[in-house]
C-alpha cells in the first residue's frame, strides 16, 4: 500500500478512520440535538453546546484513538499540543454555535483526520438537515457541466454558496463570468452539503477561516469527487501552528476549472 493511498480520503485504508469520525460526530449532533431540546435559546445554549460537545469528542478521542493527537475549536491553540503529530484529528465540536444558541438549523460537527499534514478521513453532522456523511460511504458527485444561463445568452449558471454575512470579495470576478445565484448558508458544514446535493454548484469563501471548519468538509468533498483547495488551487495545509485557513473553493473538477479560471482573469 502506498502512502498516497494511506493519505487520500475515500480510500480503503482510511475506512476504519473514517466510520470513527462518523461515529462520533453523529453521537455528538444527538448530544448537542438534546441540549438544544431542553434549553432555551440564547448564549448560554451556544457556550454550554461548545462546551459539551468539545468534552465528549475530546474524551472518546482519548479513549478510541489514545496516541493520536487533537486539535480542536474549544482545545489549546499552543502547537506544541499538535505540532509534528503523525496522526491528528482536527474537530469542531459545534460548527456554527450562534446558530444553534439561536435556534436555526445550520449548525453541525466536524470530525477529520490528518497524517503527516494531509487529510486522510473526515465526516460531517448536520442534525438539521438530516446530514451524516463521511469521506468512506459519501456517495460520488457526478462531474456534470453547468447549464447555459436562460437569461444571459453565452453565459453559464452558476449556483455560488456563500456566507450570509460576509460574502467574499472574489465574487465579482466571479459573477463577470457567470450568471450567478446565491446560496446563501451559515456553516462551513452546512455549505459542504449544498454542494454535495447539487443545491449549489461551487462553495467559494475568502476572509478567514480555522483548520477545523473546514478540514472534515473538505475530506468528505474530495471522498465525493469533488476538488476541494484553496481559491489559488493550491492544497489546504493543515496541522499548522498557526491554524488559520484563509480560504476555500469547493466544487465538481469541471465547475472547480472554469471557477478558478475566473478567479485568476
Amino acid at each position: 500500500m502506498s502512502a498516497a493511498d494511506v493519505l487520500t480520503p475515500g480510500s480503503p485504508a482510511t475506512a476504519e478512520d473514517a466510520a470513527l469520525a462518523r461515529e462520533l460526530a453523529g453521537a455528538t449532533g444527538e448530544l448537542l440535538s438534546a441540549l438544544r431540546d431542553r434549553t432555551r435559546p440564547g448564549r448560554d445554549r451556544e457556550y454550554t453546546g461548545d462546551a459539551d460537545a468539545h468534552d465528549f469528542l475530546v474524551r472518546e478521542l482519548a479513549r478510541r484513538r489514545p496516541d493520536d493527537a487533537v486539535l480542536s475549536e474549544e482545545g489549546t491553540l499552543d502547537p506544541r499540543g499538535w505540532r509534528g503529530a503523525h496522526r491528528l484529528w482536527i474537530v469542531d465540536p459545534l460548527d456554527g454555535s450562534s446558530g444553534f444558541g439561536r435556534g436555526t438549523e445550520e449548525w453541525g460537527v466536524h470530525v477529520a483526520l490528518v497524517v503527516d499534514g494531509r487529510l486522510a478521513a473526515g465526516a460531517v453532522a448536520v442534525p438539521g438537515m438530516d446530514a451524516l456523511v463521511d469521506s468512506a460511504t459519501v456517495e460520488p458527485v457526478p462531474d456534470d457541466a453547468l447549464a447555459p444561463s436562460t437569461e444571459h445568452p453565452g453565459r453559464d449558471a452558476l449556483a455560488v454558496t456563500v456566507s450570509r454575512s460576509r460574502p467574499p470579495a472574489e465574487l465579482r470576478a466571479v459573477e463577470r463570468a457567470f450568471d450567478v445565484r446565491l446560496v446563501k448558508r451559515s456553516a462551513a458544514g452546512v455549505k459542504m452539503i449544498a454542494v454535495l446535493r447539487g443545491e449549489a454548484d461551487v462553495y467559494l469563501h475568502s476572509g478567514g477561516q480555522y483548520e477545523w471548519d473546514n478540514a472534515a468538509p473538505m475530506a468528505v468533498a474530495m471522498a465525493a469527487g469533488l476538488r476541494a483547495t484553496r481559491i489559488d488551487g493550491s492544497e489546504v495545509p493543515y496541522g499548522q501552528d498557526d491554524p488559520y485557513s484563509p480560504d476555500l473553493l469547493i466544487a465538481r473538477p469541471s465547475v472547480h476549472a472554469a471557477v478558478l479560471a475566473a478567479l485568476r482573469g
